[in-house]
């Protein structure tokens, strides 16, 4: 960590795996716009897990910026599950299509029914070619598990949910009464989880080319066990 202090004027620094290593180490290729752009934000997104690891081994910090470094790592992990999880079900054909497309709309007045106020509204539709629909992380999460598209443990599924839960805390308004915050929502066994769950991911025969770039998650995790 000495080398990235600028005072230090340090004649090599540190710096983490290259992008171009990262786009080798996994199997989403560069035959299309999407797919590069993917695989690019892919591997800027693993370079900061590298940083954010080596934040947490080197630096000595308050309890509360270590949960955010803990909350950090969570976000970005999730994000990259994510666009591996976009890659995997379309790869595989199970993106979600429909050939319907809202054409109009129709609201009615308001009027008391038994003494509640109704109001009805109707939507139609019009038939149009094929077209993929939006899927949240939550539903992508169901469909790997349930097409069995990915070679892991079934254990990895319910953490996932859980920490899909605790990705959600990017909106920081989230949460119920005033100590369901991220200090008391967030901590070691969190970031542990997100680590094993993150490796196992990354190193699954249908995304990995190479698991040596990812040892330094293993790594991390067996150290602090």
């Amino acid at each position: 960590m000495e080398t990235l202090v600028r005072k230090n004027e340090a004649t090599e620094r540190w710096y983490p795996q290259s992008v171009n290593d990262y786009k080798a180490s996994i199997k989403i290729p560069n035959n299309t716009a999407e797919y590069k752009r993917m695989n690019s934000n892919f591997a800027y997104s693993m370079q900061y897990i590298e940083y954010l690891e080596k934040q947490l081994d080197e630096l000595k910090l308050s309890d509360v910026l270590i949960t955010m470094l803990y909350k950090s790592y969570i976000i970005t992990g999730m994000g990259i599950i994510e666009l591996l999880f976009v890659y995997l079900l379309k790869n595989n054909g199970l993106w979600n299509q429909t050939e319907w497309k809202e054409y109009a709309e129709f609201k009615a007045n308001p009027k008391e029914i038994n003494s509640e106020i109704i109001k009805v509204e109707t939507k139609l539709y019009k038939k149009v070619p094929s077209y993929d629909m939006r899927m949240d992380l939550d539903s992508m999460i169901k469909k790997v598990e349930k097409k069995h598209i990915l070679t892991i443990n079934h254990n990895i599924f319910p953490a996932l949910k859980q920490l899909r839960e605790l990705r959600n805390r990017v909106h920081l308004q989230l949460g119920e009464g005033a100590y369901d915050h991220d200090y008391n929502s967030i901590g070691f066994d969190e970031v542990q989880m997100m680590r094993r769950i993150l490796y196992a991911i990354l190193t699954a025969p249908e995304i990995c080319n190479n698991e040596d770039v990812f040892k330094f998650i293993n790594t991390s995790y067996a150290r602090c066990i």
